[in-house]
């Protein structure tokens, strides 16, 4: 053991020197000035440009339950104090007050499911359908609208655009729009309020619209020049007097309404025949059985039957409002559509046709607003 006592020794003499130098190496680096200030990066103080957040001068109280007691050598004890919180900061109380104008703004939007969004892109969506002649991309012969009680229906279904009811899914949304469209009076009601300021809309889109026009074998992109916008107009207004007819059509004629609802029965004993027709066919591509091919045989006739008869409902549903609204009904041919939308609106409740009705008297105004406000631009040129 006595070999290693002279090492040992050395090392301890090495380590107490080096301690010792280090001691007062850092002593005089540091020195006893208290006076150094540890300044906190510039983006923390009001000064900083770094986009941060500055600190505020004061700390907003705290509204935590008190912090246990710090225990240091089992003795002493420093407990934290909270200030009562009637002492609250300014900045608290004024977060306690009238709610704010964008809060407002959105409670007054939610009163009507109409909003001004849904008017701007209503207008939006009629000037989008006018296609002036020898433009793009249908270069036609003759300005026209593509507008279509279908396309309004599709273009506003599946993304409401600015209507907002309160309702949880898309399908209650549409059912809680018309509940309350068709309400008594509300047509009537908003017609009177909002006509003005949808054509006033529509003549806006037209005057900032642009087409393409075609130069021969290129285009050229052009504003609507002021006999456009005019012609704007009076095209819209053709699928909007349509829809009325049909309308008018319909409201006029309960009749048509028993035999939306044949249609209906024919088109469940379609889906039905056809179900037992596919499982006869399924079984004899499957077997030799002649019973089998003979039963697949047979259903298919019944199938053929049933989509025959619901195809005869549909057509003299189709030819009796053409021949009710002597020629106005024809173009679009969409008289079939509408008829079922409005079915699936008043199977319920027939009560709705006045709505309806009333619908179709408004539609026959707009029309003729229309093409009032389209004399009125060319009297202007």
């Amino acid at each position: 053991m006595n070999k290693f006592k002279v090492p040992a020794l050395i090392f301890a003499a090495v380590f107490v020197i080096s301690a010792t130098a280090l001691f007062f190496y850092v002593k005089n680096d540091l020195g006893d000035n208290n006076e150094v200030k540890v300044e906190a990066p510039a983006w923390v103080n009001k000064s900083g440009s770094s986009g941060k957040r500055p600190v505020s001068d004061k700390i907003a109280e705290s509204e935590l339950k008190p912090i246990p007691s710090l225990i240091s050598n089992g003795t002493d004890k420093k407990e934290t104090v909270i200030k009562d919180k009637k002492e609250q900061a300014p900045a608290e109380k004024a977060n306690q007050t009238a709610p704010a104008p964008l809060e407002k703004a959105v409670d007054k939007i939610k009163e009507s499911i109409i909003t001004e969004v849904f008017l701007d892109n209503l207008a939006q969506y009629v000037a989008d359908c006018y296609h002036p002649a020898h433009s793009l991309p249908y270069k036609a012969e003759q300005a026209f609208s593509s507008a279509s009680f279908k396309g309004v229906n599709m273009h506003f279904g599946l993304n409401l655009r600015g209507l907002m009811p309160e309702a949880g899914t898309l399908v209650a949304a549409r059912k809680s729009i018309w509940s309350y469209l068709l309400a008594p009076g509300k047509i009537e009601e908003l017609s009177k309020s909002e006509v003005g300021p949808i054509l006033d809309l529509i003549e806006e889109k037209g005057i900032l619209a642009e087409r393409k026009f075609v130069e021969g074998d290129t285009f050229s992109v052009r504003e609507l020049t002021r006999s456009q916008r005019a012609e704007m107009f009076r095209v819209s207004a053709q699928p909007i007097r349509h829809v009325a007819k049909v309308l008018k059509a319909i409201s006029d004629n309960q009749d048509l309404i028993q035999a939306l609802d044949s249609f209906t029965k024919a088109q469940k004993r379609v889906d039905s025949a056809n179900g037992i027709f596919q499982l006869d066919l399924d079984k004899s591509r499957n077997s030799n059985s002649e019973q089998a091919h003979k039963q697949a045989s047979h259903s298919g006739k019944l199938l053929k039957e049933a989509i025959t008869i619901r195809e005869k409902i549909k057509t003299g549903i189709t030819e009796k409002i053409k021949t009710y609204c002597a020629g106005d009904c024809d173009e679009p041919d969409d008289s079939f559509y509408i008829a079922r939308w409005v079915f699936r609106r008043v199977v319920n409740d027939q009560n709705k046709l006045k709505s309806i009705a009333a619908g179709s008297e408004i539609l026959e105004e707009i029309a003729s607003k229309m093409e009032n406000r389209a004399d009125a631009i060319e009297k202007s040129m």
